[in-house]
């Protein structure tokens, strides 16, 4: 039974990626709340909150609280019970495109520190099409606009989901397929300022993430991806999109030519 609150939250959220969140919900259900949570109430969390993120109705639970306990001091590796029963409702607040870290990579931080067997077959099976659906969902909008993404770029969120533990090839497999015009403008956005140039993702959280970068540069080198890349671009009305915004450093790069731009390095 949900609330009048609850109800008027799950609407803004699409139908199939609300519906990875109620499977979501189904799949980690067995799980109970924790007498305790691995923060440090001396000087990150407030005892008061840490209390009632225990407390509460897992769905009233808010996202001041995840943000208070995500950047808590906390164990390097994670208790998978505490973690698992609040899943769920972590997973809704990001398809809502809440603030739940002062860095949109670390959201998923406490899942990723989690012993990889933790998950049943069925749990990592609805995570992962949570991932899915958040991604695509995502990439429905424009880059840098208001979306699920909550103005990060897509190559942040797939940071935040390999950080989280979550396979990201499957999403890069569906980016490649992806023909919508504003998913094309995420591959141009997130490459143009997080990779071309050095050929390395230029993410301060990438730094120490050897698998993750060689994933990124393995699909964005890939000269047959490089190419359907091209021809979608190619298929945009550049001339349609907006002009850039000036800005304090000095940058004049809008969407259009940033697509230019991408366009001359991929096309090569």
């Amino acid at each position: 039974m949900t609330t009048k609150a609850h109800a008027a939250q799950a609407a803004t959220v699409p139908a199939a990626l609300r519906s990875a969140v109620e499977a979501a919900y189904a799949a980690f259900q067995r799980h109970r709340a924790p007498q305790t949570l691995d923060v440090c109430t001396g000087c990150c969390m407030d005892v008061a909150l840490e209390r009632e993120m225990r407390s509460l109705p897992l769905r009233k639970i808010t996202a001041h609280h995840f943000y208070e306990y995500n950047s808590s001091a906390k164990s390097s590796v994670q208790p998978p019970e505490e973690l698992l029963y609040l899943l769920p409702r972590l997973l809704e607040l990001l398809a809502q495109g809440e603030e739940l870290h002062h860095s949109t990579e670390l959201y998923l931080d406490r899942l990723g520190r989690c012993p990889a067997d933790a998950l049943s077959r069925q749990e990592r099976a609805a995570v992962d099409a949570f991932a899915l659906a958040f991604f695509r969902e995502g990439l429905g909008h424009g880059a840098r606009k208001p979306s699920p993404f909550n103005g990060a770029n897509a190559f942040d969120i797939l940071l935040m989901l390999h950080i989280g533990g979550i396979a990201i090839a499957p999403l890069l497999a569906h980016w490649l397929e992806d023909d919508r015009a504003s998913a094309v403008l995420h591959y141009a956005d997130g490459s143009y300022w997080d990779f071309w140039g050095t050929q390395r993702i230029r993410n301060a959280f990438a730094g120490d993430r050897p698998a993750f970068q060689a994933t990124m540069a393995d699909w964005l080198l890939d000269a047959d991806h490089r190419q359907r890349f091209a021809r979608k671009i190619l298929a945009i009305d550049a001339q349609s999109l907006e002009d850039p915004k000036p800005c304090g450093c000095g940058s004049h790069m809008g969407p259009r030519q940033i697509l230019e731009a991408v366009f001359d390095v991929i096309s090569e």
